[in-house]
């Protein structure tokens, strides 16, 4: 039995062209409620961004953000966990991009998009029309840098694949994942949906069994792999698909109604 969904956002439960939760696919997560079911949102995205979502889930719907760096009770905001990336390396990551052109922007107690100037990399991220952004000039010596929960990187898409790999060798201590074609994300040591989901489980004494999880890209990978149920709608990337435990015939939410229904309702 079913105690626990965890669900990404983009691609996979919100709708394509509004980039909201439609009102069918929300009463369903609600009807699960009803049943017990705790159903928790797991995104990229940092938490102002994502609430909305969440609450239309349900008021107490737990938010991961940040692909797992940090996790916030989404009627209260508090805290549940949370891990960072230092100072010394942001900078040596933002060292790497520059020498390599590639944007980068950090974030910043979940209140705005740091960046080291306006530029056409900073317009790819839905964070930003949310929080706005903070101009900074230069990571290399701003002096009141903080610890991000997350870096993002542009890269060009049939770039990614190659830079993945060269990330991870120079940044070892680091994990890396792709949550579109042309975004990197930059995560904290032993960060991941995979690792917040399961801390959300522990707390809830869920086990791992009973636990469906639903995405569409590598980003997703973690939680779909922890999860005892892995789930990937069809519009999902091939390497998403090759591991999860069920492939929907449905895209985005409509594939996320088609899971509810088969394994939860």
């Amino acid at each position: 039995m079913i105690k626990l969904i965890a669900t990404d956002l983009d691609n996979t439960l919100l709708d394509h062209v509004t980039g909201e939760v439609p009102e069918s696919t929300a009463h369903l997560f609600r009807q699960a409620a009803q049943k017990g079911v705790l159903t928790a949102v797991a995104t990229g995205r940092c938490f102002p961004s994502a609430l909305a979502a969440a609450q239309k889930i349900g008021a107490r719907t737990p938010v991961i953000c940040y692909n797992g760096s940090l996790i916030k009770w989404g009627d209260t905001g508090e805290v549940i966990a949370r891990c960072c990336i230092d100072t010394d390396t942001i900078r040596s990551v933002a060292a790497f991009c520059r020498d390599n052109g590639l944007y980068l922007q950090c974030y910043d107690d979940d209140d705005v998009v740091i960046c080291e100037r306006d530029c056409e990399g900073l317009r790819v991220d839905p964070d930003v029309k949310v929080v706005g952004f903070r101009e900074i000039g230069d990571y290399l010596t701003f002096a009141d840098l903080h610890p991000t929960p997350k870096m993002l990187i542009v890269e060009q898409p049939e770039k990614v694949a190659a830079r993945l790999p060269e990330l991870a060798e120079v940044f070892p201590a680091l994990e890396f994942c792709q949550s579109q074609p042309w975004l990197i994300e930059v995560l904290p040591p032993n960060a991941g949906k995979g690792r917040a989901v399961e801390t959300l489980a522990d707390l809830m004494g869920i086990d791992r069994e009973e636990v469906m999880a639903l995405g569409d890209n590598t980003n997703d990978l973690p939680m779909i792999r922890w999860a005892g149920l892995g789930v990937v709608v069809s519009n999902g990337v091939e390497a998403a698909k090759a591991e999860a435990d069920y492939v929907c015939a449905g895209q985005r939410w409509q594939g996320v109604e088609e899971a509810l229904h088969k394994f939860v309702l």
